[in-house]
């Protein structure tokens, strides 16, 4: 909990100096939405139950991006009852763990889309080969 309270803390403040100030705290748990997405696809992949996803080759695209945001509407409400607006606005970090924890964060994001994109590679060779 403490750590899911840095990271939107993290993302909130990246937020507040963009052009998206107005919608930062929205933004920050989008993009920590995003990231447990993220880790949930991973291991949907290495399990082999993508198909549990309820999306369709012959979905149009925009019924497949209605169906994901429809998945992540629990996962949002979740988060933005455990992390409030008001408790980020209260927390205070010093600087230098700040900007460590920022590029660790960037890393760590980058570092795991690799993971995703390697992973679907791989087993769609696999399953290609079955």
């Amino acid at each position: 909990m403490k750590i899911l309270r840095f990271v939107t803390f993290l993302f909130n403040r990246y937020y507040k100096t963009g052009g998206k100030r107005n919608v930062a705290y929205f933004s920050a748990l989008c993009a920590v939405v995003f990231l447990i997405y993220l880790h949930i696809f991973q291991f949907l992949i290495i399990l082999d139950k993508v198909s549990l996803l309820p999306l369709r080759n012959n979905d149009p695209r925009i019924v497949k991006y209605l169906k994901l945001f429809l998945l992540s509407i629990p996962v949002y409400f979740l988060l933005s009852y455990l992390v409030k607006e008001g408790d980020l606005k209260a927390l205070k970090y010093d600087s230098e763990k700040i900007k460590k924890w920022q590029i660790f964060i960037c890393i760590y994001l980058f570092a795991n889309l690799l993971v995703l994109f390697l992973l679907a590679f791989v087993f769609a060779e696999v399953k290609k080969d079955l």
